[in-house]
């Protein structure tokens, strides 16, 4: 298979690092659709490395990789697992892969790399001693492959373990490609968009299965509820105030979503020692970011939640976007992803 890779690796989109976009992608995706959709299973990493690479560089990998986020648990986006590479036809489209490379070594996986980018390997050398390459749809659509070259196992290493920060973007930011184009595969609630248009000072691309939940035009607010069945609930609530003087802060945001909760949500209240609070950058905004565990102690239910506060200076407007999860039955993370994906759409409108 190995020459058949090798034309499919110069038809597919390679990026070196100095390239790399890792953020969230606009809709319009550059996708290729020519190509089977990956094997699904977007939380594992199914990881090639030889013996030496593995034992050396697989708790600093795990450690970055499978870092942890706090929701009403603590959740993973990704979970590291090392396959044999003799096994590799049946993994090659799943949709995250990452293979390590000692370019001086003749063990597997390293010449199944050298075999696979060989002009990339020859680079590999005192002046370039190591390098990562990052292909988009290499063998499947929706996949992330990403190959680690290092002209021994120390620079592999090294170059490895100063990069885990990268490398968990680019497979972060194919995530939250992949969690988008679900959103919004359905379309656009255009009516409800019109409205925001129409009514409000701002507007943002609301997914059609987003409907009103609470609105009250009058105190400026208004929040959406996606449910869908064996799926966790998703709230989405924007409130804006007049403020003629920047005073948004941890204070006014915490204060501000205590206030939300009391009265739109039936009493859902915030704890202190539950709730992570921290400043943020939002949209070009310099915003407070409250994130962590929501609780109603009259029904007795919970969740997690992630807002945003933050003060448009051209409007003398404050804002608080926030996003909130209900599903007890299991893990929330990505449905927290993708409220976040939906509020980052959001637009200010000058009414003038």
């Amino acid at each position: 298979m190995g020459r058949k890779c090798i034309l499919l690796f110069a038809a597919c989109a390679v990026l070196f690092v100095a390239g790399c976009d890792n953020g969230p992608s606009a809709r319009k995706s550059s996708t290729d659709h020519k190509k089977p959709i990956s094997w699904g299973q977007s939380h594992r990493i199914f990881t090639y490395a030889d013996n030496k690479a593995w034992d050396y560089g697989q708790l600093e990998i795990k450690k970055s990789i499978e870092r942890q986020f706090f929701t009403t648990k603590n959740e993973v986006l990704f979970t590291v697992e090392r396959h044999d590479i003799s096994n590799i036809h049946t993994y090659y489209k799943f949709a995250n892969l990452l293979f390590l490379c000692d370019v001086s070594s003749k063990q597997p996986v390293s010449e199944y790399v050298k075999d696979i980018i060989p002009e990339q390997a020859a680079t590999i050398g005192d002046s370039l001693p190591a390098t990562m390459v990052a292909a988009k749809d290499l063998w499947a659509r929706d996949q992330r492959v990403i190959f680690i070259l290092g002209k021994d196992l120390e620079q592999l290493l090294l170059y490895t373990f100063e990069n885990l920060n990268l490398i968990f973007d680019i497979y972060k930011g194919g995530e939250f490609e992949r969690i988008e184009e679900v959103v919004y595969k359905p379309g656009l609630n255009e009516e409800e968009i019109t409205y925001e248009k129409e009514h409000y000072p701002w507007y943002m691309e609301l997914p059609s299965q987003y409907r009103v939940f609470r609105r009250d035009d009058t105190h400026n607010f208004v929040s959406y509820l996606c449910r869908v069945k064996k799926y966790p609930d998703r709230f989405l609530s924007v409130y804006w105030e007049p403020m003629e003087e920047n005073n948004v802060s941890k204070e006014w945001l915490f204060q501000k979503r205590l206030e939300i909760g009391e009265k739109y949500y039936n009493g859902d209240t915030l704890l202190v020692e539950d709730v992570r609070q921290e400043n943020a950058e939002f949209l070009g905004y310099n915003a407070y970011k409250l994130s962590g565990r929501w609780q109603n102690m009259t029904n007795f239910t919970g969740g997690t939640f992630a807002c945003w506060g933050f003060y448009n200076e051209q409007q003398k407007m404050a804002y608080m976007i926030d996003n909130a999860v209900y599903f007890p039955e299991g893990e929330k993370l990505r449905a927290l992803i993708a409220l976040e994906i939906v509020s980052s759409t959001f637009e200010t409108i000058d009414k003038k």
